[in-house]
């Protein structure tokens, strides 16, 4: 009975993983092409770089395609130089509130809009940074997501950020209707340079893992003032909405290996890129991750890990890579060799890297 029931458990989580992976589709890709003038962070972005670059697509809920879209528009446009991140959001809002004031607040509790950097792809060290319509910023670093252990060093900002908010309407005025506000930001890639590929900014051609949110609030009116709706029985306010550009498939953000791609180009072309020529260790990240997801679960049912991949999943090795498996009582660490002669891990907390 014992080992029925975990081989349903076992189906359970290998559906699992092929439901969301339907859900979320493949991590969607922005070409940021590098300006060619000085970007004066001012809210307003009239620079012809913002003018001749492209939006993005429009912001989807984080669980992907199994929720409604978002009845409010969002999206950004991205630029870069040597020295920096450009990022313009457009963030459509009929009733612009905010609350909070002081840096390092916990932002997301008023309406945000959210940036997440990882910039060597390997689900570990990388940057958050909120901020909301008065502009206070929340920005922190990550040495692993939440669910690994991770602690975030909120103390931790970003030096040499500049950002800068344009309100198309009123803020704190819940008696008219507003249109919008933008965000536009200048992030530093110094600070973010030890964890780069090759402690540098990045070059054209090359790709960076990132991802966006918006935190909306239910709220109405009262005495004048705005006021988060809450649950009747409880007292709380009731849950927020999380709309992303490329979609988690869960309500988290820190699942780095959904985020999308940032491909910076010295100038915008037509030919669209596919994920396996931006990143072609892609499909064996996938795996990776997969077998990742396999060996914890096996782990909460045998209270040890598998000692090899027939064992975990009875497969055998999977897309012709040559998958190994070691273990210790509380690590693993999963390799897949690859045809060019570099080896890609995983380990137990879900760090990618590659040798």
């Amino acid at each position: 009975m014992k080992k029925k029931i975990w081989e349903f458990r076992f189906l359970q989580v290998l559906l699992l993983t092929f439901f969301s992976s339907i859900v979320v589709g493949q991590p969607k890709i922005y070409q940021a092409p590098k300006a060619n003038v000085k970007i004066d962070v001012d809210g307003l972005a009239n620079e012809t770089a913002w003018l001749t670059t492209s939006w993005s697509d429009d912001f989807v809920d984080i669980e992907g395609d199994a929720k409604p879209l978002p009845p409010y528009s969002t999206r950004f446009k991205m630029l870069w130089d040597k020295k920096a991140l450009y990022i313009l959001a457009e963030i459509e809002e009929p009733h612009i509130w905010a609350t909070l004031l002081n840096r390092d607040d916990t932002i997301y509790f008023d309406n945000d809009f959210e940036v997440f950097i990882d910039p060597d792809s390997d689900n570990h060290n990388y940057f958050e940074l909120e901020l909301n319509a008065f502009g206070t910023a929340f920005d922190l670093y990550m040495n692993r997501p939440y669910d690994m252990g991770g602690k975030p060093l909120i103390g931790y900002d970003i030096a040499g950020l500049e950002t800068a908010i344009h309100v198309d309407g009123t803020l704190n005025n819940p008696h008219d209707t507003d249109k919008k506000w933008q965000v536009e930001m200048a992030i530093p890639w110094s600070p973010m340079l030890n964890f780069s590929p090759e402690k540098r900014p990045p070059k054209h051609g090359e790709a960076w893992r990132i991802n966006f949110s918006r935190v909306q609030w239910q709220t109405e009116i009262d005495a004048g003032q705005y006021k988060k709706k809450t649950n009747a029985d409880t007292g709380a306010p009731l849950p927020e909405s999380n709309w992303v550009w490329s979609p988690q498939g869960e309500i988290n953000m820190h699942v780095p290996e959904r985020w999308g791609y940032v491909l910076f180009v010295d100038e915008l072309n037509n030919s669209e890129k596919s994920i396996k020529q931006l990143d072609p260790e892609y499909e064996t990240r996938e795996i990776l991750i997969n077998l990742y997801n396999q060996q914890m679960a096996f782990f909460k049912q045998h209270k040890r890990y598998a000692t090899s991949l027939y064992e975990l999943n009875k497969q055998g090795r999977q897309s012709g890579a040559d998958i190994f498996i070691e273990t210790t009582s509380k690590q693993f660490l999963i390799s897949s060799r690859q045809a060019g002669g570099e080896t890609l891990y995983i380990d137990h907390q879900k760090r990618l890297w590659k040798e």
